[in-house]
Order: C-alpha cells, then structure tokens, then sequence
C-alpha cells in the first residue's frame, strides 16, 4: 500500500457523526404524493437568482418569502433518480428533492460557511414495494448539531418540524 503524498500546510481531518435517519412510508401512491408536495411547496427559479445578481435585495427577501409559502420551505432541484435508472434499463419512480429556506441558510451559514454543506436539505421520494410511497432524510439537527452553535442549532430544529410536517401532510392519505 503506498501513501498518499504529503503537501505542505494542507489540513484533513475527518469526524464521525451520529444522524439520525427518518423514514417515512405513506400508502398514497407515488404520483399522488409526487403532485402533492410539487404543489405545495414554492420554488427556487431563475427569477429569485435573477434578483440577486443584480443586487436587487429588498426583492430577492420577498421572493424567497414568498416561495417559501406557508411551510417555510422551497423546492430548490428536483432530481430524477428514477428516470436516469433508465441507464440500468429500467425506470423507477423516484425523486430526489434539495428542500429548504435560503433565509434560514443565510442565518446559518452567516454562523459558520460550513452549514452549506447541508442547506438545503436532500429528501428522497420513491415509490415502495406495496405501492406506496416512502420519503427518506436526515433529520436536519442530527447534520447541523457537529457545528456547536446555538444559533445553528435552533433553525435546525425549526427545519427538522417544518420537513417532518410537510412531508406528513402530502403523504396522508
């Protein structure tokens, strides 16, 4: 085995951390819950990053509150891990979703730049076995709580309801 090679005033280190991993199984059918909580939530778009370069802030806030909605959440990608199965030769119905609220971002990483490594969120749809369908993630407290700060800390629990509630609410059948 041979080493990697040593570069100067470089730094690694590595941290294990506990997350706790939610999991989420509805029999609403797929498409159903999909629609559902596409409807629901806002989006990130092109006219919200629009605003920002051209440093149209007062707008950009109003916009990222508006999307946000009454959840406090927006759908910033949709990624459709289902569909490039179909380099597998077969499609699935599943979607990955990057969910969050840039506000609370900026709030944490204004903290430490670091908590962008979690912000937004990434929340798996797929349909299951049964029919159903399941959500997975991470419960965002488990993810921010290796920053140490209180302030981290506290929108990550409010995150940790919001995500929870939504996903709930656009799985009940």
């Amino acid at each position: 085995m041979t080493n990697a090679p040593q570069v100067q005033d470089i730094s690694v280190t590595t941290s294990v951390l506990p997350v706790d991993h939610v999991k989420i199984t509805t029999p609403k059918p797929y498409a159903e819950v999909k629609a559902a909580l596409e409807s629901r939530l806002g989006r990130l778009d092109d006219a919200i990053r629009d605003l920002l370069k051209k440093n149209e802030i007062e707008a950009v806030r109003a916009a990222l509150q508006k999307a946000a909605g009454e959840d406090g959440l927006a759908i910033h990608y949709v990624g459709p891990h289902g569909d490039w199965l179909a380099l597998k030769g077969e499609r699935r119905k599943a979607t990955a979703y990057l969910i969050g609220n840039v506000l609370y971002a900026v709030q944490m990483t204004s903290i430490d730049l670091a908590a962008g490594l979690y912000a937004p969120l990434r929340v798996v749809l797929y349909e299951n076995p049964d029919g159903g369908s399941t959500f997975e993630y991470d419960k965002p407290s488990t993810q921010f709580s290796q920053f140490g700060q209180p302030e981290i800390d506290h929108v990550a629990a409010i995150l940790d309801e919001r995500i929870h509630s939504v996903l709930i609410k656009v799985g009940t059948p």
